[in-house]
């Protein structure tokens, strides 16, 4: 009987703390316990786009809830990884990424309202996207040195397109036209797909773009590519020559794409999108998306990518220490 009541008596007074344990943790269920959002800075269309599509899709089919692509573009990228930089770290708001927003802005930009590095978590590089330079089919430039030679003659009269002021698009021909010494006009757009619409109608002269953006087009005959933006040669594209191998210095254009939530994002959230975007460079369909874009998957996760994205700030800020490149 002694042993029945005590028995009995704790029970009875670990009822209360079982109960609160069991409200505790329906309070709290395993994330994510609904729709999540994540936001793209570029317009629809656009290599970023796809790709976060096609990351969100498999989220939703290995994590159990829908994940929402939010497209707010503007202010190349800037506007909708500031909409994260100031989110609550709940999980319920996270950025496809790129390299823009997430690296060249902080470079530009004094007034840059987050700090990419302190306001943002990095959870997992998606890809790395080689671009090069190219004109319209029926443009009279079939060199870089004849275009070169033409904004020489007549300073301003080269029109480049991009996706944006502060874009990778902008910097890399910023560049060129520092490295060249020449006067290049800049056409800025919101996003690489109305950029690239009005290339392909001729009311810009060039631009140095992703492979997924001008690739399809070179295929069509209606871009002709003058040469790879980046250091090293392009394996799509073997035989076109790189702008340092023409003469114009160290320029490497390249972007890249990842996810990355709010400030403060609980490691049980990083640790589940992490393993959800390993899954996904498994998968046959997101393998297929990144090489039809032409670029590289990406490893990088977590402290590796937040690293990553340190370096790359520093190489920005090293592109553009001289000042000599503005943005208009």
């Amino acid at each position: 009987m002694t042993l029945f009541r005590r028995t009995l008596g704790a029970t009875l007074l670990a009822g209360p703390a079982l109960r609160a344990a069991s409200a505790q943790t329906g309070a709290a269920p395993s994330w994510p316990s609904r729709p999540v959002r994540m936001m793209v800075g570029f317009a629809p269309g656009g290599f970023t786009d796809i790709v976060a599509r096609a990351v969100a899709e498999h989220y939703a089919s290995v994590l159990g809830q829908p994940f929402v692509i939010e497209s707010r573009s503007g202010a190349s990228g800037t506007i909708a990884t500031n909409a994260v930089a100031k989110a609550a770290p709940d999980g319920s708001l996270l950025l496809f990424g790129h390299s823009t927003p997430n690296a060249v802005a902080a470079a530009l930009f004094s007034n840059l309202p987050y700090d990419p590095l302190r306001d943002l978590t990095p959870v997992a590089q998606i890809a790395v996207h080689p671009h090069l330079l190219v004109v319209p089919a029926d443009s009279p430039f079939r060199s870089v040195d004849a275009l070169i030679a033409a904004a020489r003659e007549k300073p301003g009269s080269v029109t480049y397109s991009s996706a944006g002021i502060g874009s990778v698009h902008h910097l890399a021909c910023a560049t060129l036209a520092q490295k060249a010494g020449v006067s290049l006009t800049h056409v800025p757009y919101r996003g690489s797909a109305p950029a690239m619409a009005d290339l392909l109608a001729g009311r810009v002269g060039m631009t140095i773009d992703g492979v997924s953006a001008v690739a399809p087009q070179i295929a069509e005959g209606k871009l002709r590519p003058l040469a790879a933006g980046t250091l090293a040669r392009i394996a799509r594209y073997p035989d076109l020559p790189t702008l340092q191998e023409l003469g114009y210095g160290e320029i490497d254009a390249m972007s890249w794409v990842g996810v990355f939530g709010p400030p403060g994002l609980p490691d049980e959230i990083v640790d589940r999108l992490v393993a959800a975007s390993d899954s996904a460079m498994r998968s046959p369909g997101m393998i297929k998306v990144i090489a039809d874009g032409g670029s590289l998957p990406a490893a990088r996760r977590g402290a590796g990518f937040r690293d990553f994205v340190a370096l790359e700030i520093e190489r920005y800020k090293a592109v553009l220490g001289d000042g000599q490149i503005t943005l208009d």
